[in-house]
């Protein structure tokens, strides 16, 4: 099996091929708000301050650290999560593909390429669950069990507004600008460019077709053809704040956005962090962090080989107090 002596098929290369592989667009990593940072640590402390979370820079044993403020630091270390994921290429799979190939070798890549194509879907997937519970401020892990609560960790309390969607009389413009105002003023500095609302479907519906919102909505739908094409079309925007309706399906005890909810969010830059932790992997110790690693190991009897992929992120959300939930009441 051409699979056992291949170069192309080592540690590293296998882990540059899985890098490669093209990203299946999500809705929250569309959105461009997490900026990586690829660690050589397993672990990250991050620091509540003013109003910010912070991560604390690390440093080689014998240095110095950073002073410490006057004021009291509230730290916390996250220990950074471990997404695996296994396939198998089996040796018959590759004999049965001989035949539409003139080349081997050829046909064994094809193989492990498709294989590692789906591995990284699902760490995808299990990335953008752990983004939209790092903007929630419970990071879930796939059965629903919470891995960090930062609001709780840090004695942070979660802002949120009650629009009254569900009443006829209210005025859902000042609504919005009282919030947005209130917001603005919390920025202390973050350089924010604008807003987004990821909602639930009641929650959207409540509000384009609110008597007080359903003109401008109707107004703003007139130029729909000219923003289709994106996985985030917005359904509304008014005073900065573009409306999404947020579809993911984590299934029944995943993360999610209720149906007569919506979280709002700050846009900027530094606002939030996805953290990588390296591989638990000899070719990856003292080495800088990357999305993705992939490796192989041969199964018994020589049958074929177990393939092995996985990531390592934290998301944060390093503003949590710009970061709101919204009721259509």
């Amino acid at each position: 099996m051409p699979l056992s002596n291949d170069s192309k098929f080592g540690v590293k290369a296998l882990t540059m091929a899985v890098n490669k592989v093209p990203a299946t667009p999500t809705q929250i990593r569309e959105l461009g708000i997490f900026e990586p940072q690829y660690l050589t640590t397993t672990s990250v402390d991050v620091e509540y301050q003013e109003g910010r979370l912070n991560l604390v820079q690390s440093r080689e044993r014998g240095m110095g650290g950073q002073p410490v403020p006057k004021k009291s630091r509230n730290i916390r270390t996250f220990k950074i999560p471990h997404l695996p994921q296994d396939d198998v290429v089996r040796a018959d799979e590759v004999q049965n593909l001989r035949a539409f190939g003139t080349e081997q070798a050829a046909t064994v890549e094809s193989v492990v390429n498709d294989k590692l194509a789906d591995g990284k879907l699902n760490l995808e997937y299990t990335r953008e669950h752990l983004m939209l519970g790092a903007l929630q401020g419970k990071i879930l892990d796939a059965d629903g069990t919470v891995l960090y609560d930062l609001y709780k960790e840090f004695g942070i309390t979660r802002n949120s507004a009650n629009w009254k969607l569900g009443t006829k009389t209210t005025e859902v413009g000042a609504e919005i600008d009282k919030v947005i105002t209130a917001q603005r003023a919390k920025q202390k500095g973050a350089m924010v460019t604008g807003w987004v609302a990821l909602c639930g479907a009641d929650f959207l519906t409540a509000l384009k077709y609110h008597d007080k919102i359903k003109p401008l909505y109707e107004r703003y739908q007139d130029g729909a053809a000219y923003r289709e094409g994106s996985l985030n079309p917005i359904a509304f925007e008014h005073n900065g704040i573009k409306f999404i309706q947020y579809v993911g399906d984590f299934g029944e005890n995943g993360a999610k956005i209720d149906a007569d909810k919506a979280i709002l969010l700050p846009v900027g830059r530094k606002l939030y962090t996805e953290v990588f932790a390296p591989a638990d992997m000899n070719a990856a110790v003292n080495t800088r962090a990357l999305p993705y690693y992939a490796s192989r190991e041969k199964l018994q009897h020589d049958k074929g080989w177990s393939l092995h992929m996985q990531s390592n992120p934290l998301p944060v959300a390093l503003r949590p107090e710009l970061v709101m939930t919204l009721s259509a009441g």
